[in-house]
């Protein structure tokens, strides 16, 4: 059953993925996946994080969520967050070869949609989308009900990742190595990509 999650949130990650998709191409991919059962609630989570290089300045990073309980099949939620900018790379102090660490510099736009009356609970409701690429005064108005003198600009502080650094697993790096993958090896502690409030 746990495979059959993972790959379900694989196929709705991926598809989602298809309808915002930059014209550039992708020059690198990294992922990360983790899926669990929420005993509580009789709840499968998965998510997962892609970061995504479109050349060597450019970065799209990627938050998928998906979530469904077993007595309620149509109380699900899914989000996908893109987080996009500018970075830099190195080579990773973790001193491993194939990996590398990769700065988010700036974060320039978030596109942040949610569907799923799973979400019934969280302060944003539960259908949205929100994109300070393409803002307007509605989505104002979903994210700050209580008034906001420039939503997008406002969205973009609360939840701006510049500054983070990621550590990467290339196989490109070493061919033979038929243990390496394209990974992300691990993310800085206590930083969270879903959003769940203005």
């Amino acid at each position: 059953m746990k495979k059959l999650i993972a790959l379900v949130a694989v196929l709705v990650m991926i598809l989602s993925m298809s309808t915002f998709a930059s014209a550039e191409p992708i020059k690198s991919s990294y992922n990360l996946s983790d899926n669990y059962f929420i005993d509580a609630v009789g709840w499968y989570w998965s998510s997962d994080v892609s970061l995504v290089l479109r050349d060597d300045s450019n970065y799209e990073l990627c938050y998928r969520e998906y979530a469904f309980g077993t007595t309620d099949p149509g109380l699900k939620a899914n989000s996908l967050v893109v987080y996009s900018g500018t970075y830099t790379c190195v080579e990773s102090e973790d001193g491993e070869a194939c990996h590398f660490d990769i700065t988010l510099d700036t974060c320039d736009g978030i596109y942040f949609e949610q569907h799923g009356k799973g979400y019934g609970r969280n302060p944003l409701g539960y259908a949205m989308v929100l994109d300070t690429y393409n803002w307007t005064d509605e989505m104002t108005d979903i994210a700050y009900p209580d008034g906001s003198d420039d939503g997008a600009a406002d969205f973009l502080a609360n939840h701006d990742v510049s500054g983070i650094t990621i550590t990467v697993e290339d196989l490109r790096e070493d061919l033979d190595d038929v243990t390496l993958e394209n990974r992300i090896v691990a993310l800085p502690e206590g930083v969270v990509f879903a959003i769940t409030e203005g």
